[in-house]
């Protein structure tokens, strides 16, 4: 991006306006029933989210019990939700957050502090452009952020050279179309879904007075002009991680129907009400026969991996991998400043 894309961005994402903060459901993600449903897929229990699967699964252990990671780090941490969050679980000695724009990281300190959270840290940084020291973390997270990086290669390669041997890379991202440039088979079938409900299901939750029409793939000038990070290389995500990580785990989990359909509609489907249940259920079972059918794929997904083995790994172990890497890496930047 040049420096009025960055700025954009940065103005965009440092104010509440670029996040979703509400008590209405106004988009898919917010739906609890989604979320059972995205529960299900990811982790076989609708009662189970997908960080509470990870912290389960993958929470360093030492002498078979659960401890703390030395240090990890968020990729685009916005707020900083994600980190107190993580918090709560007593997760990290340190936990960095790194976010293109001021205005979040300028309040996701404050909270941070707030909140007597000191082992949180926050800076401002390009993901693009963004150095990263080596050997350092034990898990790298990109929680909806990833999706918004250009230059996928370099942040990779800086991912990759910061984990520790063994260490994980996190994604919860969106890994469909680039930029939004949707199939038109898909739009079609979303807008045949639209003509379908009554118009009480279809009135706008955030201007109730607009009625909800069909959906269209925006062009390239219209996405630039509203965000030029948003989903610029996301349907290469997946395609280019095995390339840099061992992947351990890939649990797509669609948004290839529901992500445009229930948008700023998502909170007329109450779960008290049959009928709308009715129509929520319905949208769920066609897009996994969407999924299903080879045509489509996941629009979004949670996927671990990890830092491939060094042949030092391979033969003497994680702990001597470990030592051998970060002498190596304090021996590289000892002669970068000398």
């Amino acid at each position: 991006m040049n420096e009025v894309e960055v700025t954009k961005v940065k103005n965009l994402w440092g104010s509440t306006e670029g996040t979703w903060r509400t008590a209405e459901w106004r988009r898919w993600l917010q739906h609890p029933k989604v979320q059972e449903r995205i529960n299900i897929l990811v982790t076989g229990d609708a009662q189970k989210d997908r960080y509470q699967y990870f912290l389960d699964h993958y929470r360093p252990t030492r002498f078979g019990r659960r401890i703390r990671a030395k240090r990890a780090l968020t990729l685009g941490c916005g707020h900083g939700e994600f980190e107190r969050g993580l918090a709560k679980y007593d997760f990290a000695e340190i936990h960095e957050g790194v976010d293109i724009a001021d205005g979040a990281v300028a309040e996701a300190t404050r909270l941070a502090k707030a909140e007597g959270l000191d082992h949180l840290r926050y800076r401002v940084a390009d993901l693009n452009t963004i150095r990263l020291p080596e050997c350092t973390y034990d898990v790298v997270f990109g929680i909806s952020a990833v999706h918004h990086v250009a230059n996928l290669e370099h942040l990779f390669r800086e991912v990759l050279l910061s984990l520790k041997p063994g260490g994980y890379f996190m994604l919860d991202e969106f890994v469909g179309p680039s930029q939004f440039q949707w199939p038109d088979e898909q739009v079609a079938i979303i807008n045949e879904q639209l003509d379908k409900l009554p118009v009480e299901f279809k009135y706008a939750i955030s201007h109730p007075e607009i009625i909800k029409g069909c959906v269209w793939r925006h062009t390239l000038e219209e996405m630039n002009a509203a965000d030029p990070s948003e989903a610029i290389r996301s349907g290469e995500i997946v395609q280019l991680l095995p390339g840099y990580f061992d992947i351990v785990e890939f649990r797509g989990y669609g948004g290839t129907l529901l992500h445009l359909l229930l948008d700023e509609i998502a909170g007329h489907f109450l779960p008290e009400d049959p009928r709308g249940m009715e129509y929520l259920h319905s949208f769920f079972a066609l897009e996994d026969q969407m999924i299903a059918s080879g045509k489509f794929q996941h629009d979004f997904a949670f996927v671990i991996a990890r830092r491939k083995p060094t042949r030092v790994q391979k033969v003497l172990g994680r702990t001597a991998a470990y030592a051998v890497t970060k002498t190596r890496a304090i021996l590289r930047a000892n002669a970068l400043r000398s």
